[in-house]
């Protein structure tokens, strides 16, 4: 490579030095298709940096379809991590945080955006919420952290505008306006087949889900404080359930003929773990001297 540099005029090896790196030719079709593979960080703090055909593909709304905040979100989004000091040395950002990280990825999918999930680190989770809602019209899975009280009934007011939703994750259930939402979800979104969510099961709850959502196809409720009359209700009103999870919930026994008898016609039906009553509130009702003197005198 050497001895053929050096048999070229002087103009020519200026030419070849200056002459754009092979990568920077790249059709952009072909760079979104490597992009995909990518971290959001590096789409948005690494790949546009490059050349402008990068820029050009790492802008491409396909790049920013699913947007997971949630995974790894300590170690991503803290102002410490190495995605903050990226955005202070290439785009002087004094002060990072994760709103303005969310709202960056969100003007980048330019109304495409299908999944979102969002870690529990948004000071202000409705207005975000609100500004997704008008700017995510097409979501298809939405997974949410617990929200404050005041937000809770917010989201059930944003659901009409994510007609298209299929899948809902909640890490904690609503408490008062699970109903409500359970609600929207039938009347809004015709495709919704899945809800994730843990939390206490009241009988409202047990009734909205059989009375709103009887095509649900997959309901998790893992680790659920989960009566067995409210189970028993959700077997008898979802009757298009596939999957049902509720395991390592208190309220029921994994046990129960009963409950084995209705799930047996759901294809996969796990309740494993589950028990009627909580352990510890057991021992502590038959007088078990957990808390004596002794253990007291050690704590």
């Amino acid at each position: 490579m050497g001895e053929a540099a050096a048999a070229l005029p002087v103009p020519a090896q200026e030419a070849a030095a200056s002459a754009p790196p092979p990568w920077a030719d790249m059709e952009t079709d072909c760079l979104a298709h490597v992009f995909r593979r990518l971290d959001l960080e590096d789409l948005a703090a690494a790949a546009p940096l490059v050349c402008r055909g990068w820029r050009r593909a790492a802008a491409d709304p396909s790049m920013w379809r699913a947007l997971d905040l949630r995974r790894d979100h300590v170690a991503r989004f803290m102002p410490w991590a190495p995605l903050a000091a990226a955005f202070a040395r290439r785009y002087g950002v004094a002060r990072f945080a994760l709103a303005g990280f969310l709202r960056l990825c969100v003007a980048r999918a330019r109304g495409s955006a299908e999944d979102l999930a969002l870690p529990p680190l948004l000071a202000s989770p409705a207005a975000e919420l609100d500004r997704i809602s008008l700017q995510c019209p097409r979501l298809r899975r939405l997974a949410l952290p617990q929200l404050p009280a005041a937000d809770e009934a917010r989201l059930a007011e944003l659901v009409p505008r994510w007609p298209l939703l299929e899948h809902l994750e909640l890490d904690a259930k609503p408490s008062a306006s699970f109903p409500a939402l359970a609600a929207q979800l039938g009347r809004h979104c015709p495709r919704f087949a899945s809800l994730k969510t843990s939390g206490a099961v009241k009988p409202e709850d047990a009734a909205a889900l059989a009375r709103s959502l009887p095509g649900l196809r997959s309901l998790c409720l893992d680790r659920s404080y989960l009566p067995r009359q409210e189970l028993l209700t959700i077997l008898a009103g979802c009757r298009g359930l596939r999957e049902l999870s509720a395991r390592g919930c208190v309220g029921f026994d994994e046990g129960d003929e009963e409950v084995a008898r209705r799930g047996a016609r759901i294809e996969r039906f796990d309740v494993g773990e589950s028990r009627l009553i909580d352990e510890l509130q057991d021992e502590l009702a038959a007088g078990d001297e957990l808390c004596d003197s002794s253990y007291v005198d050690v704590m």
